[in-house]
Formats: structure tokens, sequence, C-alpha cells
């Protein structure tokens, strides 16, 4: 593993897959997306999840290799294979998702391993996919009770069933520091928590006091982001950008506001900068393209008034 240094450790666990286009295929999976991101603006990204024993499988390890990231904790399944997620892009570039079932996700591991490195992580991303099954959601949540001095983020991510997420939700919100939730999840959050009718600022209170959470962030998609602590609330528009493709902006808004939250930003500076990263992301095409902090800058500048 690399060299780190201290409060820049992020793991993303859950799923990673192949996010495969009509005419093309990019390493997917939300904590993997994060993870990517965070790794190329300079924390030390690990993340932990499960390929099959396939081609896909091998090919997704030397990309991830490819990419900077160590694959220690990326456990290899000889029964199940690796997931994939068929994305269709409507013309205004925002993705539609068909899911691969019962993959090697869906069995994820708490091993020794992942009992040796989860206390040393410093943040820790998770979601509701990889949570489908019994198997892999008993090691998520036994990786964030081992995880004692992260700050652990829920990035919803919704896929799962209404039902399901009743099952899902409030355990995750139990385990969270952060949340982070898409305008539209609010709504089916909100309907599964029973706390439908108020408006988002009154669910993001309700969400703050009853799980004890620091932070709770709304992503709108054109419409930029708003975030909210105890204390204040911040509301961003979105930069005025022509997009390609909308898939893993959500992720890389929460790699960005990671970023922050471990650098000790302000409300507002967390808002910006996750805001910059999730807008940079829609301009180019697929969920983790390649670009470094000197990337943004140059797309913050030409945004400049």
């Amino acid at each position: 593993m690399h060299t780190r240094s201290k409060k820049n450790f992020l793991v993303g666990i859950g799923e990673v897959l192949w996010d495969i286009y009509q005419d093309q295929r990019h390493l997917g999976g939300a904590p993997a997306n994060v993870v990517m991101n965070a790794h190329q603006l300079g924390l030390h990204g690990v993340l932990v999840s499960r390929v099959g024993d396939d081609g896909m499988g091998k090919e997704l390890v030397r990309t991830l290799t490819q990419r900077g990231l160590a694959t220690d904790y990326v456990q290899l399944d000889r029964k199940k294979g690796t997931g994939t997620v068929l994305v269709s892009l409507d013309i205004k570039g925002v993705p539609s998702f068909r899911c691969s079932h019962d993959v090697a996700f869906d069995y994820l591991a708490y091993n020794a391993k992942l009992k040796e490195l989860a206390p040393q992580a410093d943040a820790v991303v998770f979601g509701t996919l990889a949570q489908r099954s019994k198997v892999a959601r008993q090691t998520i949540l036994d990786f964030l009770q081992s995880a004692t001095k992260a700050i652990k983020i829920l990035d919803v991510n919704a896929r799962a069933s209404e039902a399901h997420l009743q099952v899902l939700i409030p355990a995750s919100l139990e385990q969270a520091d952060v949340v982070k939730l898409s305008k539209e999840e609010v709504g089916l959050i909100a309907r599964v928590l029973r706390r439908e009718g108020g408006s988002i600022a009154h669910f993001a209170e309700y969400l703050i006091k009853q799980y004890q959470l620091q932070l709770v962030a709304i992503t709108y998609g054109a419409e930029g982001c708003e975030l909210f602590n105890a204390h204040e609330s911040c509301r961003l528009p979105a930069l005025p950008i022509q997009v390609t493709d909308t898939t893993g902006a959500g992720d890389a808004f929460t790699a960005g506001m990671v970023y922050q939250l471990l650098h000790k930003a302000s409300l507002r500076e967390i808002a910006e900068f996750a805001n910059l990263v999730a807008s940079f992301l829609c301009t180019q095409r697929g969920a983790t393209p390649h670009y470094d902090v000197h990337t943004l800058a140059a797309f913050r500048q030409s945004y400049a008034a």
C-alpha cells in the first residue's frame, strides 16, 4: 500500500463493476467512483469490494492498478461473476441503469484483512446497492462498526425497492455521520422514514437531530446543491456547463465533499468544491475520467466572473 499522511485515508466499501455503454465500458460502482475521484484529488483512496474470477474481473483489477489504486482489498470470487450495469443516456446526458444481480460484490466477505483495515480509515463511504444481499450488508456494517475513528458517509445511491430500503436506510443512518442524497432520493427516503410532507430543510433538520449527523448534503442536478449542519445551511447554483454525461456526478460530488471534510473546510467551502468536481465530471464521458486538482483549477477559472 502507498504511504499515507494523517487524515487523508478514505475507504470506499461496496460495489465495483463495469458501466457498459452501447460503444464502450467504464469502471463504475458508487464506492469505486468515489475512491477513484478522491484519489485523483490527492487523498489516499482504498477500495473494498469483490469481483469475479473472470475476464471482466481481471480487466477491472488491471484498470484499478493502472489508475494508481491498490487492489489489496478487492476480493476474488471463483463462483460469481463481476458486476455490470447497462447504461443508457437520454438526449440531456441523463443516464438510466440496469444492474446485474447475484454477482461477486453481493458476497463481499468480512475477513481478517478488513478487520485490520477498518480502524485505520479516516473516512468511509458506503451506500445501499451492495447492501441488497445479506452477506455484503453484514460485511459493510461490521466494517463501519470497526472503523472507530472514521467519518462515515452514507451516499444513498438508491437502487433497491422501497420495501428493501425500509430495512436498509434506518440501520445505515444509525452508522452514518454524513448523508448525501439527490433531490429525488429525498422524497423516497422521506417516505421510507414516514416523514413526508415537509420541506427539504425540515427533513434535513430531522435527519441531523434524529441520527446525530454532522452534515446532510442534497444535490439538485442542474440546480446545484444545498448543505445543512446543525447550525447553518448553504445553497449554491450549478455551474452553467454543457452536459455530456451525468453518470457518477453524485459520486464525484461525494468525493469533493469528503476531501473538504478531511481538510476541516467550512460548509460553504465544502459545497463550492463538491459542486465544482461534480460539474466538471458532467462535462466528461463516464464516471471516472482522468483529471487532477490542476485540471479542476483551470475548469473553475473558465467559469470565473
